[in-house]
């Protein structure tokens, strides 16, 4: 695991390397292009000292930027608790004499990251905006802008959950994806940039009272084209470092030994287990795991990796089917407690609970907290289904089936598109029979409070366009084809 952490900081480092380098170019060509532009009387801009320091001070803000990327990058999505639930469970820790949930605890950690990367951007912003624009606008006008800059480009990076690493489809090669990263960064900074002159604009306005006493047009023009000629290229920067973020952590890391070595040759999968199995919560190392023995099941390169799964004990396969399942069967447990509407976490805060809406409760909590690894188990019912149908032709001491692996991943892959489609309120063929598959779920659904009648459809109110049932979507689509993967190996085998 130490290996997969220094993976990690090695890649952090490279970014920082990185940024170093997109910085000082977007400085020296943007910073000449603005002399040329707008014309000072000053020796400000044609200083070399000065010059020099404002480099320094530009480069020192990209830093900073970076640090507040550390902070908040995920590779899962994150919740934040909002003040109504900090107040109640801070109610409940007085009342009942007794610390905080773990969640609460978490979800306060996250709104104190988000805040922090707000005001590291705000102030980020006024640096910047300082070092290109310094000598063309006022101290107090470039110190409102830069800050109105910062704080805008904050609050829409948290908004979007931009800070959520994308892992793409196909790993492309490095300088490809960087590439083409390029052309959509510049449309966003021009209208990040946009936004942001009409906010720094109006913050002005009510600020500072010299645009409500003397009205000078002229004034106010050339303040907001140096603002926006100085804006732009700072918005460009950051998202170049944000796509450099985004390409750099999510490329794949191989756990294994290279090929041929001694320790190949007697633990080519020690790494990999241990990563997979890692206790502490969901990080980028786990995700990075999880994408190579994802990789490795579904295409043929590493075929020497897929067939150390197969030992002849059957202990690594069955290491790796339960680190595969687990995911899944977590997505099941949860949205299974929000269609019944009560949660099995006995633990919970109780008052907490109560302060919450019936219908809010559910919706709020499990159904998002199920779709938050959304990535991880589709990796998961790929990885299960691509070794499964695998074990059919590879498997030579058939561990697979010896072992009774193949019928839990089969349980498990049915129960989970069972639960998935009764949340999208779609028709269910199966009866509703306290039936217990090998993986100890129950194959009925749930009842809400009430009977359900087979042949009508099930479901939580929700709209049909709301990101929580996209995912739900998306993910009913990879199960469909696992499922369909394995049975298309083994439909010979099955009983009719």
């Amino acid at each position: 695991m130490a290996g997969s952490r220094g993976e990690v900081k090695k890649r952090w480092i490279r970014c920082l390397i990185w940024q170093q380098v997109v910085g000082t170019i977007i400085w020296i060509t943007w910073n000449t292009a603005l002399a040329l532009t707008v014309s000072s009387d000053g020796p400000t801009l044609s200083s070399f000292g000065i010059g020099f320091l404002r480099f320094l001070v530009f480069q020192m803000c990209m830093t900073l930027l970076l640090v507040g990327h550390f902070i908040v990058t995920s590779p899962e999505e994150k919740a934040a608790a909002g003040v109504w639930e900090i107040m109640v469970g801070f109610m409940g820790a007085v009342i009942g004499g007794r610390d905080e949930a773990t969640c609460l605890r978490r979800r306060t950690q996250t709104l104190a990251d988000w805040a922090l990367f707000v005001f590291i951007t705000t102030f980020v912003g006024f640096l910047a905006l300082f070092s290109l624009a310094v000598g063309l606008m006022s101290p107090f006008d470039t110190i409102l802008r830069g800050a109105a800059l910062g704080f805008v480009y904050g609050l829409h990076y948290i908004y979007k959950r931009r800070w959520v690493l994308c892992f793409p489809i196909i790993q492309r090669p490095l300088f490809f994806s960087l590439k083409m990263g390029i052309p959509s960064a510049a449309t966003r900074a021009l209208k990040l940039s946009l936004i942001a002159l009409p906010c720094a604009t109006t913050l002005i306005f009510f600020l500072h009272s010299r645009f409500r006493i003397n009205d000078n047009g002229n004034g106010f023009l050339s303040s907001q084209t140096v603002f926006f000629l100085a804006s732009y290229p700072i918005v460009f920067c950051w998202e170049l470092i944000h796509h450099l973020i985004q390409v750099v952590h999510t490329r794949r890391y191989v756990f294994a030994p290279p090929h041929g070595s001694a320790a190949a040759e007697t633990n080519p999968t020690d790494q990999l287990l241990v990563a997979l199995e890692e206790n502490s919560e969901r990080s980028l190392a786990q995700y990075l795991a999880y994408l190579d023995l994802c990789m490795v099941s579904e295409n043929n390169v590493d075929s020497w990796r897929r067939a150390a799964f197969f030992e002849e004990t059957g202990e690594t396969y069955k290491r790796i089917i339960s680190a595969c399942l687990g995911p899944l069967e977590q997505m099941v447990i949860r949205l299974r407690e929000s269609l019944d509407g009560t949660s099995l976490d006995k633990k919970s805060d109780v008052l907490s609970h109560q302060m919450h809406l019936p219908t809010d409760y559910p919706v709020q909590e499990n159904v998002k907290e199920a779709f938050t690894d959304l990535q991880l188990c589709s990796w998961c019912a790929r990885t299960v289904a691509s070794l499964t149908s695998s074990s059919h032709e590879e498997d030579r001491f058939g561990v697979a089936q010896l072992s009774g692996c193949n019928g839990v991943v089969v349980s498990t892959l049915l129960s989970c598109l069972l639960i998935v489609e009764v949340y999208l309120g779609k028709r269910s063929n199966i009866q509703p029979m306290h039936l217990m598959g090998p993986a100890s779920i129950r194959w009925n659904l749930p009842s809400r409070g009430g009977v359900i009648e087979v042949g009508k459809k099930q479901g939580l109110a929700s709209k049909k366009k709301t990101i929580l049932r996209k995912k739900a979507y998306a993910m009913a689509d990879v199960l469909r084809l696992a499922i369909y993967q394995i049975i298309s190996v083994f439909q010979d085998e099955m009983l009719l």
